[in-house]
């Protein structure tokens, strides 16, 4: 069953590079040349290379995020907030405390940074359970009113006066995680994330919160009979989901930035659940269907400086396989509710 889950996807994945190829013999002069700098284009140099692992690592994260969320039947769709928020957080508190040292302060920043981003998805688990209020309706409400109050604080109290557009000042360098192959933007936060995703794995797969999450997203009713509190582990899940999507916001910071800058999340929050749906919520997954998504956005970056294609030719690939993706699994479903039914 697996293995066909993962056929599907397959072909999902190669139906929406093909529908990119189509996209780009008809909007380029030199098909050929921008089919080509697309496909190889994030291979052929560090530089790139190195660019595409960096456009990762967040992705990595928040796929986790979303992933976890979903294995709970719980859908989390304010990760793209959390990030913000939580980076902003973790940054105004870097900049204000950055006399301390790094090795105090980083492992404190990240801790506060989890926690900004897991509490605020808790309440909107807390919500589903107490109020009956659909998560999916308040992660969203929620995450777009923080991403207004992070512009606000970007544009005004927090803003630094010798930019040149709206972001925060600066934080020591001393802050910022060290490069892997330079010049290119790939940073060690790679590890972390990687690390990060691992060790959820194993959590996921040999813990009691773990087969807790699993069994209450496969059949919550079945799970309140077996004494499992689901109401507490829906609010668990969204802590955990709210809690990498805010890592994944500071350690971009922390690894390319430098600072806060407004807008610059670039919709990782969104291309996580997409990372999710590729994954099929599987932790590990969540890697190679990250760095698949960020080579995408990575060859139509290249190709736009060797051939006459746009950035945005990633974001109908990207769009395309978003959209095939959701399809199988809402037909999956359905097959599956039918079939739970006739058994029934």
């Amino acid at each position: 069953m697996k293995n066909a889950s993962l056929l599907r996807t397959f072909i999902t994945i190669m139906v929406a590079l093909g529908i990119g190829i189509i996209v780009i013999a008809f909007t380029s002069s030199e098909p050929a040349n921008a089919i080509r700098s697309f496909f190889i284009g994030p291979f052929s140099s560090t530089y790139f290379f190195g660019n595409m692992l960096a456009a990762s690592i967040p992705l990595m994260l928040t796929g986790l995020a979303a992933s976890i969320a979903f294995s709970a039947s719980a859908f989390n769709l304010g990760l793209e907030g959390q990030l913000y928020i939580s980076a902003l957080v973790g940054t105004y508190i870097t900049w204000k405390f950055q006399g301390l040292s790094p090795f105090i302060l980083i492992p404190l920043v990240l801790v506060i940074s989890f926690f900004t981003g897991g509490v605020i998805a808790a309440f909107s688990g807390y919500l589903k359970v107490r109020r009956n209020v659909n998560e999916l309706i308040s992660s969203l409400l929620i995450s777009y009113t923080l991403m207004y109050m992070g512009d606000f604080f970007l544009e005004g109290p927090f803003k630094d006066p010798l930019a040149g557009l709206a972001a925060s000042p600066y934080f020591d360098s001393t802050f910022m995680f060290s490069k892997i192959l330079p010049p290119s933007d790939l940073h060690t936060g790679i590890f972390i994330a990687i690390g990060i995703i691992i060790i959820v794995y194993f959590v996921m797969k040999k813990s009691i919160v773990g087969f807790e999450i699993t069994l209450t997203g496969r059949n919550k009713i079945f799970s309140k009979y077996a004494g499992i509190p689901v109401s507490r582990v829906t609010v668990v899940a969204m802590l955990m989901s709210g809690g990498f999507a805010g890592l994944a916001g500071i350690i971009d910071i922390y690894g390319i930035h430098g600072r806060m800058i407004r807008g610059y999340s670039a919709g990782y929050g969104w291309n996580g659940i997409a990372v999710a749906l590729i994954a099929r919520n599987h932790p590990l997954l969540v890697i190679p269907a990250a760095i698949f998504f960020a080579y995408l956005e990575s060859g139509a970056n290249v190709a736009s400086l060797f051939s006459d294609i746009t950035p945005e030719i990633a974001r109908i690939i990207q769009a395309a396989v978003f959209y095939l993706i959701t399809a199988e699994g809402l037909l999956s479903f359905i097959k599956a509710r039918k079939e739970a039914v006739s058994n029934g």
